[in-house]
């Protein structure tokens, strides 16, 4: 079960890993009051926490074990290169190498990495380091458990998207991706090359924020120029490849086809069952045809092997 809180509603989707390939069981989305979640970071608890439970109920559920996520300024992602070590040093290794990268207090934070290709090869090694303030994953955590939600694994969220992604497209993931989720309040941009995640950044605007398509467009387009503009410093002559649009926001009709004419390159409405089979009655009335890409996040989530 994976369940995404966002700055205009709750998303929920569980999903049964038992058949030959994963299988949607059911869906629902519930709206947040305005004001309750600012930017990634709960304000109004009790308003959470009331939208959490009426999801679950929606979902003809009265408790879960759920994966999960973080996102905005409470997390750090970024891969970094290191001289490889025997894997018995590694996480000592990383947490010292971490201390140098992530911008938190390194002892008030929870920190995880994945060594990315063969760790037996070459001199140097590619590790994908995460932060997360452990204040901010405690607090997820109760207030979750004030809903009778218990956290089986908080993830973050650009890998939760990451992921969704990789599943539901696997052929599309040569060359430069970008994944961009459009809340109603943030917009994570995440920039994948030949399938890994190479940079993400979160952004202040959304279809809420900007009040209307035409302001949502244009401030999500110089997200995705910043990004692409700080990736070709990083990598010179790096080309910008497709867009994929998911998020709340996403589900504004014509917000593909403006974006599309702001930043002139492909752009798709993401679909997050194109290789998820959904049963019947898995969503809750219209969830599923008029509000698929806001489930993407939630999915992804649950997408996660049990």
């Amino acid at each position: 079960m994976g369940l995404d809180i966002g700055s205009g509603f709750v998303k929920f989707a569980e999903v049964d890993h038992g058949g030959d390939r994963p299988e949607l069981v059911r869906a629902a989305v519930r709206p947040i009051l305005h004001g309750a979640v600012v930017d990634g970071e709960v304000v109004e608890p009790l308003r959470v926490v009331d939208a959490v439970r009426g999801v679950l109920e929606d979902a003809g559920l009265e408790t879960a074990e759920v994966v999960a996520a973080l996102g905005g300024h409470d997390v750090f992602i970024k891969k970094i290169e290191m001289a490889r070590t025997k894997k018995s040093d590694v996480p000592r290794a990383i947490r010292r190498e971490a201390a140098r990268h992530v911008p938190f207090d390194i002892e008030s934070v929870q920190l995880d990495f994945q060594i990315l290709g063969d760790h037996d090869v070459d001199s140097r090694m590619d590790v994908l380091l995460v932060a997360a303030k452990r204040e901010r994953v405690e607090e997820r955590v109760a207030l979750l458990a004030d809903a009778s939600v218990k956290v089986a694994l908080m993830d973050v969220e650009a890998l939760a998207l990451h992921n969704a992604f990789a599943h539901n497209y696997p052929g599309a993931s040569t060359g430069v991706v970008a994944l961009v989720n459009v809340g109603h309040g943030l917009t994570n941009i995440s920039i994948q090359q030949d399938g890994a995640l190479a940079l993400t950044r979160d952004f202040p605007i959304g279809a809420r924020r900007a009040g209307d398509l035409d302001a949502a467009a244009e401030g999500i387009a110089m997200g995705i120029e910043r990004v692409f503009a700080l990736l070709r410093t990083r990598r010179p002559g790096t080309g910008m490849g497709r867009i994929f649009l998911s998020g709340g926001g996403a589900c504004e009709p014509g917000m593909a086809e403006a974006l599309a004419r702001r930043v002139k390159i492909e752009t798709h409405l993401i679909n997050p069952f194109q290789r998820v089979r959904a049963r019947d009655g898995a969503g809750t009335s219209g969830v599923l045809s008029e509000a698929a890409p806001m489930l993407f996040l939630a999915l992804g989530l649950a997408l996660r092997a049990p």
